[in-house]
């Protein structure tokens, strides 16, 4: 497996709450004195002066960093497949994912006991899904965001990656630079089955292994409701559009600082050829300052309104964290039902409705149909995170 673009190794302190842990970080993310690429060689020249406050802070709580782990090129992807560092696979078999694969399939596989990732629109957690770990994205601005090689300041964020809720806890709290909060059994807990996105295009084996699993949740006690509602026209609506806009103000500014080039100067040093066309779209977007700033306020508004409504009455929501099990390396479609779907669209059918509103989601780890696992993904309302973190916690145990 083409898991790390390069293995480093940098000491924390000799203790703290995260002594001995081993930890790999995604490659967008900066470590001080290491290459910050991406994964890219358009980047192979830039070096981070500093670590990201992510990493400092997981090296301040006794963390052992040993390697930069592999994702899709620049994080504009879902596959992990890199045509420059190689394509990352699942411990299980087939595609990590992305754009954290290298992450996800390093915690998973043994290589590292926690990982750094990253999510825009769901990049943490389906590759959390498909290599058997537990993903976390957290309420936008709880972790902070500077030293990583961003998309969208409006979506991205750092994610945490762990074997088991209780490591990621421990993870959450350093990262979050608060305590680990005491274990609360809660009393009750009401979960929504709200139909779409969250519930559409979906492997039927899929769909029945999550039910499954919602009717062991619901035969110790707890409440699952099922409820009509439908987030997709909204989130098309700017899911999209926000990202392009955004990484073209950022990466601008960026590539301007770092080499002294523009976006189609530095799309012709991508490595793979679906990120180098995206990079070489951005370059070309003409969206108004006045035309984002009504997708950053109206348009995630409308998406945030929405998901109020639909959580009216309950505590979180439940839906499959990825409607299939993960697919072959290399894959570009997959035959559903007899309709063939290309992977992006298919795969972040559902993952953007936390991201576009700041909401805190979680994919646990559920065994799949197969060898390959899947996920069973929990959405809170922003600010619920130490709640929502305790509530999986419990369902983990559970389960």
């Amino acid at each position: 497996m083409s898991v790390f673009v390069r293995e480093t190794r940098v000491a924390g302190a000799t203790s703290g709450p995260l002594a001995g842990e081993t930890v790999a970080v995604k490659a967008n993310i900066a470590i001080e004195g290491e290459v910050w690429d991406g994964a890219s060689p358009g980047l192979q020249d830039v070096v981070a002066k500093s670590h990201a406050p992510s990493v400092q802070r997981v090296l301040e709580a006794g963390a052992i960093i040993v390697g930069q782990a592999n994702m899709h090129e620049l994080a504009f992807g879902i596959t992990s497949d890199n045509a420059a560092f190689g394509a990352v696979e699942s411990p299980h078999g087939g595609m990590a994912g992305g754009s954290s694969g290298g992450t996800a399939a390093a915690v998973a596989g043994g290589l590292a006991s926690m990982g750094l990732g990253t999510d825009t629109g769901g990049s943490g957690r389906l590759p959390a899904a498909f290599c058997g770990c537990v993903g976390f994205r957290p309420t936008h601005g709880r972790y902070p965001s500077d030293g990583v090689l961003t998309l969208s300041p409006t979506l991205d964020t750092v994610t945490p990656m762990a074997r088991s809720v209780a490591d990621l806890i421990r993870l959450d709290a350093v990262l979050a630079g608060g305590s680990v909060a005491g274990e609360q059994r809660p009393t009750t807990l009401r979960l929504g089955r709200v139909s779409g996105p969250f519930w559409s295009n979906l492997d039927p084996r899929v769909e029945a292994r999550v039910c499954d699993t919602i009717d062991r949740l619901e035969a110790i006690g707890f409440t699952v409701e099922t409820r009509e509602a439908d987030l997709s026209q909204a989130v098309d609506a700017v899911a999209i559009p926000l990202v392009i806009a955004e990484t073209k103000r950022w990466w601008s500014a960026f590539l301007q600082e770092h080499l002294n080039t523009d976006i189609a100067g530095f799309a012709a040093k991508i490595a793979s050829p679906d990120v180098a066309a995206t990079f070489e779209s951005v370059a070309t977007n003409e969206t108004s300052s006045e035309a984002l700033a009504a997708l950053q306020s109206q348009g995630c508004g409308r998406v945030a309104a929405q998901l109020a409504e639909a959580m009216e009455g309950f505590d979180a929501l439940i839906y499959p964290t990825v409607p299939i099990a993960a697919p072959p390396l290399h894959a570009e479609t997959v035959d559903l039902g007899g309709a063939v779907h290309p992977l992006f669209p298919l795969l972040t059918g559902r993952s953007p409705v936390a991201s576009l509103t700041g909401s805190p989601a979680i994919s646990l780890p559920i065994r799949g149909y197969d060898a390959r696992p899947l996920g069973l993904e929990l959405l809170a309302r922003p600010g619920q995170d130490a709640t929502l973190l305790n509530w999986a916690r419990h369902i983990e145990a559970a389960l």
